[in-house]
């Protein structure tokens, strides 16, 4: 009986593929080595190759820092694919038909319950929850979608939860949020916190000192990303304005030009430009008329 693998055996051990104009190429020894976190060794064959196939499929890049991971911890239970929060976010900023969104905390102050935008938890009030609305078109009309989350139901006690729980229950929230605006772009996504809540993850969960850190592709951006931060910051804030938008970000990072950017910078960049192009359009509304993605040429 012959033991050699067919192609498609072959094939699906090792995947080459692009996001955001950065080349990510994965196989099994890589995986196993740098981008388990926790038990490598009972991670098997057919768990990695599931991991490598589901990033390609979905456009996730386990290369960069936080984005997503594989986490195995006990051998008598699956291991477990956990995206972050930052490529939640970059995922839904990149939906065409996302517009803005709103989000915050829920606290009791005094006898009143109030929703309230960010993530500062005041003296005096107690946290509640956390809460996100998404605004996307949808058939071409303007659609939103709604979530709020409880602070109860989330909070394991992990260090995170006790040092900042506000900025983790929002982070929930935000993240249950976009996946219900665009569940086929989520299909399968969940957050670790989410995960923890559901059993999927132990509670006491931690990495296992000595595994390596995520191996991160430190190459020059190409001129196609120097393009795009310029093109998405134009299309908001209009041509002069988006170029000082760029250079004021740029420069918060110690950088004087977008040339030589590196790409773990350029992921930083990105999220930083996304998040000022949303504080922009809660902040200037689209008027009657007006197309809701985007600022006005100037």
């Amino acid at each position: 009986m012959s033991t050699a693998m067919s192609k498609a055996e072959q094939n699906a051990l090792a995947v080459s593929y692009e996001v955001l104009g950065t080349r990510v190429d994965l196989d099994l020894q890589f995986v196993k080595k740098y981008l388990v976190r926790g038990r490598a060794d009972l991670t098997s064959d057919q768990e990695v190759v599931f991991f490598m196939n589901t990033c390609k499929m979905q456009g996730l890049n386990p290369l960069a820092q936080g984005e997503v991971y594989l986490i195995k911890y006990s051998k008598d239970d699956p291991a477990q694919l956990v995206v972050g929060k930052d490529a939640y976010l970059r995922r839904a900023y990149s939906n065409p038909d996302y517009l803005y969104k709103n989000d915050g905390i829920v606290v009791q102050r005094g006898s009143d319950i109030i929703q309230k935008e960010g993530c500062c938890l005041y003296p005096g009030e107690v946290l509640i929850g956390g809460w996100c609305r998404v605004h996307f078109m949808r058939n071409g009309k303007e659609r939103e979608t709604f979530k709020e989350v409880a602070f109860s139901e989330y909070n394991k006690g992990q260090a995170n939860w006790k040092s900042k729980p506000a900025t983790m229950i929002n982070k929930v929230a935000v993240s249950q949020c976009v996946r219900d605006a665009f569940p086929k772009d989520y299909e399968g996504l969940y957050s670790e916190d989410e995960m923890v809540a559901s059993g999927a993850i132990p509670v006491n969960y931690e990495v296992l000192e000595g595994d390596p850190p995520p191996v991160e592709d430190d190459t020059p951006i190409t001129q196609e990303q120097r393009q795009m931060l310029f093109t998405t910051a134009q299309k908001v804030f209009g041509k002069e304005e988006g170029n000082q938008v760029i250079k004021s970000i740029i420069d918060q990072i110690g950088l004087t030009s977008t040339a030589g950017m590196k790409q773990s910078q350029y992921e930083q960049v990105t999220l930083m430009l996304m998040e000022a192009c949303e504080e922009y359009r809660n902040a200037h509304p689209p008027e009657e008329g007006e197309e809701p993605n985007g600022g006005e040429s100037k």
